[in-house]
């Protein structure tokens, strides 16, 4: 019996484009979760024939044919009927290896088989290499190029035979969970189709606007590795196709969703999945925003994205989060939302590239935070009491104390002000020195002590000459006194400066207009003019 003739496409048509139903309306599984079973003996064979302006003419033309012949992954499984006899009746049979499961397979027919090194090819041997070798034998007679699965999943090598040889390839593959989708869906695997081994789809990257199939599924652990990295890319309702080997010796053919994917693709020791395009809109969620800053990390993403480091990234998360907190000052809550975005985007980035170099994941970074949570709110998740915001904050740091204890060099106890971040904002920096230090029981009893020793150090500044180290020294310390000050009077010297800097914009700013209205540039006038634009702005605020 004859192999099937059919055309290879010079213009290749994507899948996704020959039919708007979301399966090949041709071969549309059924409406149910009901299983079709398909035999072993439903191999398919094909013969592709590439009359092309790219035939090469060799010397004295090709006296053999040419033939692909897929085999199963287990070397015990049955060979189909015209496999058998085109093995049979070749003049060279290639295989990759003496000791693979092809060799195996082929020597059960007691033919003999010619390896990669015996026709001159290294183990790894490119496409183009293992093309240049199949011709070159076929003109000495027939030729079976051996291989394990499915021919078509051999890239290069197919195409690179097709392209070259006169008389087209036959092509036999292996019976298969892929071959059963193939034909079962009219996939047409030169088209728009995505084939990933299930070991490899953790770490793949993959569009939802294609088709794609997943084989090797062999077990459960698998099957659950498999659903886990769909449902990054579809709803659990998505529709999906599997087939599996059965014990018997056929294939069950199921469609259920991608949420039952892990029941039904445990239940077989192969298993292979057909995923269709999504239709459903973009989703927004978390994983998505996981996903696409992968993807812009990826091989084929953003060069920009590609190029960051925790190091280069440092100044973007400062930025952010100080514009969320100037979006939170003017009281405008869409601004905020797309600030909180852009501080949740570095996160993200810092825990891509964290991923990438194997030492955390976002994963890492919510457990992490989820455990710090409870563990510092014993009073909500634990036995401990707390009934104010004073006593909350007494048992926060007693636990970032115990925290930090358990993190020192053994025999090392850290210090009252370990752990305080030196590149936070000035003002903060010193307002946590301070509290620590006098929860350590360093400070005045009473708050003159404090007033006191602002004036020392103002006395001890008048006396520097300006611009000297010593000035610079002692304007640090007048600041710090203040600092000490503002604790005292239970007030965030952060937010009554940051105040105080508002303020004196908006009444600088009307003083500008007070000018600009009686046609003058205050940068031309004298301070006592100015002065009097500034009490005006000041009586404005206060009315």
């Amino acid at each position: 019996m004859q192999p099937t003739r059919s055309r290879v496409r010079s213009s290749r048509k994507p899948v996704a484009q020959r039919s708007r139903s979301t399966w090949p309306s041709s071969r549309r599984p059924p409406r149910s979760r009901s299983s079709t079973r398909i035999s072993r003996q439903s191999t398919w064979t094909a013969r592709a024939v590439a009359k092309t302006k790219r035939r090469v003419e060799h010397a004295g033309g090709a006296v053999g044919s040419i033939a692909i012949v897929g085999l199963e992954h287990d070397a015990g499984g049955a060979l189909d009927e015209r496999a058998t006899s085109r093995l049979s009746g070749a003049d060279t049979i290639i295989v990759a290896t003496e000791d693979g499961a092809a060799a195996e397979a082929v020597r059960r027919l007691g033919v003999a088989v010619r390896t990669y090194a015996d026709v001159g090819l290294p183990a790894e041997a490119s496409p183009a290499m293992i093309v240049e070798a199949v011709l070159g034998l076929a003109e000495q007679g027939n030729v079976v190029l051996a291989t394990v699965g499915y021919p078509f999943l051999r890239p290069g090598v197919v195409s690179g035979l097709l392209a070259r040889a006169a008389d087209g390839v036959d092509m036999y593959p292996a019976s298969s969970p892929l071959q059963v989708l193939v034909l079962a869906l009219d996939l047409d695997l030169t088209a728009d189709v995505d084939i990933i081994d299930a070991k490899s789809l953790p770490g793949a990257s993959f569009s939802r606007d294609t088709h794609l199939v997943v084989t090797g599924i062999s077990n459960v652990l698998v099957a659950r590795s498999v659903a886990r990295k769909l449902r990054e890319y579809y709803s659990p309702e998505h529709t999906v196709v599997t087939t599996g080997c059965l014990e018997s010796g056929g294939f069950d053919l199921r469609m259920h969703t991608l949420g039952e994917l892990e029941e039904v693709a445990s239940a077989c020791r192969d298993t292979a999945v057909f995923v269709a395009p999504s239709r459903i809109p973009t989703p927004g969620g978390f994983d998505e925003l996981v996903r696409i800053i992968a993807v812009l990390r990826g091989p084929n993403g953003c060069p920009w994205d590609r190029e960051q480091t925790h190091e280069t990234l440092g100044k973007h998360m400062v930025e952010e989060a100080y514009e969320a907190v100037h979006a939170i000052e003017q009281g405008d809550l869409r601004e905020l939302a797309d600030e909180l975005g852009d501080v949740l985007l570095q996160v993200v980035l810092h825990s891509q590239i964290g991923a990438e170099e194997e030492a955390f994941s976002i994963d890492d970074v919510i457990a992490g935070i989820i455990a710090k949570i409870r563990r510092r709110h014993p009073h909500i998740f634990g036995s401990v009491r707390a009934d104010t915001a004073e006593e909350v904050l007494r048992n926060w740091d007693e636990i970032k104390r115990g925290e930090k204890a358990e993190a020192a060099p053994e025999g090392e106890t850290p210090g009252v002000l370990a752990g305080i971040t030196p590149t936070l904002p000035a003002l903060m920096y010193a307002q946590k020195i301070s509290r620590r230090a006098a929860g350590a029981g360093f400070e005045w009893e009473h708050i003159d002590g404090v007033w006191d020793k602002v004036a020392e150090e103002i006395a001890e500044l008048k006396e520097c000459e300006p611009g000297s180290p010593e000035a610079a020294d002692e304007v640090g310390d007048v600041l710090f006194s203040v600092v000490n000050v503002a604790r005292h009077l239970g007030i965030d010297s952060e937010d009554a400066l940051r105040g105080t800097c508002l303020k004196f914009m908006r009444r600088f700013e009307d003083m500008e207009s007070q000018a600009q209205r009686d046609g003058l540039d205050i940068r031309e006038m004298d301070i006592d003019a100015l002065e009097q634009f500034w009490l005006e702005a000041k009586r404005k605020e206060r009315e």
